[in-house]
C-alpha cells in the first residue's frame, strides 16, 4: 500500500484553502473597485451639480439684464420688438427661478437665498412691466417709476443676491473639485495596491495549482515505480516458481514411471493367480496406472509450459473435462455430500483446449468451492455454461461457501495470495494463466445470495452434441 509523505499530505491539504482565501480575495478586490466607482461618480455628480447651479445663476442675470434693456429700449423707442422681448425676457427669468430652486432643493439656505432672490425680482419686474404699459407716451410717468426703482434700489439687491449665490456656489465648487481630485488620487492609489494584490494573488494560487499539479505527478511516478517493482518482484517469484517446477517435473517422471511399472508388473501377478478378487483388484490397478499416467501427462504439460509458454490445443468436449474433474475431485466429498448440478449447454460442448490444463483449471476451482462449502450446512455446487461473444464460451463454476474474503478479493489471482492455513496461494493464478493462454479470461464475484462464483472463457470449436458416457466409478 502506498502511503502519502506527511508534507504532500498537509500541501494537498492547504491548497484547497488558500485557493478559496484567493478567491475571497477577488471578491473583496471587485468589491473594494465597485464602491471607489461608486464615490468618485457620487462626486463628479456632486461638481457636476455645482456647475449646474452656477449656469442657471448666470442665466438669471442674463434674463434680468436683457427684461432691463428691452424696457428702456420700448421705453425710448416704442418699438414693439422690445416689448415682445422684454415679455420672453420675464418668461424666461420666471423659468430659470424655478429651475435654480429644484437645483438647490437639498440646502434649505440655498432655498432660503433663491426665494428672497424671487422677491426682488418679481419686485423689480414688476416695475419694468408697469414702465412697458405706460410706454413713451406717457413718459413723465414712466420716469417716475424709474426714478423710484432707483430709490428702491432693487436692481442692486437682485445683483447682490445673484453674486452671493454665486460666491457659495463657487465655493462649494472648489471644495468639491478639491475634494474630487483626493478622491480620485485615493481610487487610484487603492485600484494600483488591489490591482498588485491581485496579480500577487493570481501568482500564489498559479504557484499552487502547478506545485500540486507537479506534487501529483510525483506522486504517479512513485506509484508507478512501485508498480514496476512489485511487478518485477512477481516475475522473479514466478520465474523462481517456473524453474523449480521444471526441476520437480523432471526428478518426479523417474519415480511415475517406476511406480507404473509395478502397478503394471503387479497386475499381472494377480491375473497369473487363483484369487477370487482379482478382476476388482485389476480394475483397481488399471485406474491406478492410468491416474499415474495422467500424473505424468501434467507434469509433462507443465515443463512444456513453463519452457515454451505453448499449449498442445485440441478439439475436447467440455462436458468429458467437467466430468473427469468432477470424479477427480469428489474424492474429498465421501464424509461431507455435494449436491452438484451439471446445466452445460450442448450447443457449446467442442471447445479447442489443451484437455490436461483445462481440467486442471476445473480441479482447482471444483476443489477450492468443496472446501470453502465443507462447514456450510448447505452445500451445493453447480456448473454451468453458455455460448459467449468473439467465439467464446463462458463457463460458471457456483457454490454456496461463505463468499470472497475482502481483505484478498482484489488480489485473489496474484500468486501466492490465500487464506487457507496450508495453502501455497498459486492455484488460482495458474488457472488464471492457462486461461488466458488460452485467449479467455476469469473473474470472481459474490452475489446477493452469498457463496462464490467463478466464470471463465474457452475458445470454441464449433456446434457439436455431447454423447453420453458411463459415469466414472467412484
Amino acid at each position: 500500500m502506498t502511503v502519502m509523505p506527511r508534507k504532500s499530505l498537509a500541501t494537498s491539504t492547504q491548497a484547497p484553502l488558500l485557493l478559496g482565501a484567493t478567491l475571497l480575495l477577488f471578491i473583496v478586490i471587485a468589491g473594494a473597485l465597485f464602491l471607489n466607482l461608486m464615490r468618485l461618480r457620487d462626486s463628479f455628480s456632486w461638481v457636476q451639480h455645482t456647475n449646474d447651479v452656477l449656469l442657471a445663476i448666470s442665466g438669471i442675470q442674463r434674463a434680468v439684464l436683457e427684461a432691463e434693456t428691452n424696457e428702456r429700449g420700448y421705453l425710448l423707442t416704442g418699438i414693439d420688438s422690445y416689448s415682445d422681448a422684454y415679455g420672453r425676457a420675464r418668461e424666461a427669468l420666471a423659468s430659470r427661478l424655478d429651475s435654480l430652486r429644484a437645483l438647490v432643493g437639498d440646502n434649505r439656505e440655498h432655498v432660503a437665498r433663491v426665494d428672497e432672490l424671487r422677491l426682488f425680482v418679481d419686485m423689480r419686474t414688476a416695475q419694468l412691466g408697469r414702465v412697458i404699459e405706460l410706454g413713451p407716451e406717457r413718459m413723465h410717468e414712466a420716469l417716475d417709476i424709474l426714478e423710484q426703482a432707483r430709490t428702491d434700489r432693487l436692481t442692486e439687491r437682485v445683483e447682490t443676491s445673484l453674486t452671493a449665490l454665486t460666491r457659495v456656489e463657487q465655493a462649494l465648487l472648489t471644495e468639491r473639485m478639491h475634494k474630487h481630485d483626493r478622491e480620485s488620487l485615493a481610487a487610484a492609489l487603492i485600484t494600483a495596491c488591489l490591482l498588485i494584490l491581485a496579480v500577487a494573488s493570481a501568482a500564489i494560487a498559479a504557484f499552487l495549482l502547478e506545485h500540486q499539479r507537479a506534487t501529483a505527478r510525483q506522486q504517479e511516478a512513485d506509484q508507478r515505480l512501485q508498480s514496476l517493482q512489485a511487478e518485477l518482484m512477481r516475475v522473479a517469484r514466478l520465474s523462481t516458481m517456473g524453474e523449480m517446477s521444471s526441476a520437480l517435473a523432471h526428478e518426479l517422471n523417474q519415480p511415475l514411471g517406476a511406480i507404473t511399472n509395478y502397478v503394471q508388473g503387479s497386475r499381472r501377478l494377480v491375473e497369473a493367480s487363483s484369487h477370487p478378487d482379482k478382476a476388482k483388484i485389476s480394475a483397481a490397478l488399471d485406474k491406478a496406472a492410468q491416474q499415474t499416467l495422467r500424473a505424468g501427462a501434467v507434469i509433462q504439460r507443465l515443463r512444456d509450459f513453463v519452457g515454451r509458454g505453448e499449449t498442445d490445443k485440441t478439439v475436447e468436449s467440455l462436458r468429458a473435462i467437467a466430468e473427469d474433474a468432477l470424479a477427480l475431485a469428489s474424492v474429498v466429498t465421501r464424509d461431507r455430500p455435494v449436491d452438484i448440478a451439471l446445466a452445460l449447454d450442448p450447443a457449446s460442448d467442442r471447445v479447442l483446449v489443451d484437455k490436461v490444463q483445462v481440467q486442471q483449471v476445473f480441479l482447482n476451482l471444483i476443489r477450492n468451492a468443496f472446501e470453502a462449502m465443507r462447514d456450510e450446512p448447505e452445500r451445493r455446487l453447480r456448473i454451468g455454461s453458455r455460448a459467449a461473444a468473439a467465439g467464446m464460451v463462458e463457463v460458471v463454476v457456483a457454490d454456496t461457501g461463505p463468499g470472497l474474503d475482502a481483505q484478498i478479493a482484489e488480489r485473489m489471482f496474484q500468486p501466492f495470495a490465500t487464506t487457507k492455513p496450508d495453502g501455497m496461494g498459486i492455484g488460482l493464478s495458474i488457472s488464471q494463466t492457462i486461461i488466458q493462454a488460452h485467449g479467455g479470461s476469469i473473474s470472481a464475484s459474490t452475489p446477493a445470495e452469498g457463496g462464490t462464483v467463478f466464470s471463465f472463457t474457452l475458445p470454441s470449436a464449433g456446434v457439436g452434441a455431447y454423447e453420453p458416457r458411463p459415469a466414472p466409478a467412484d
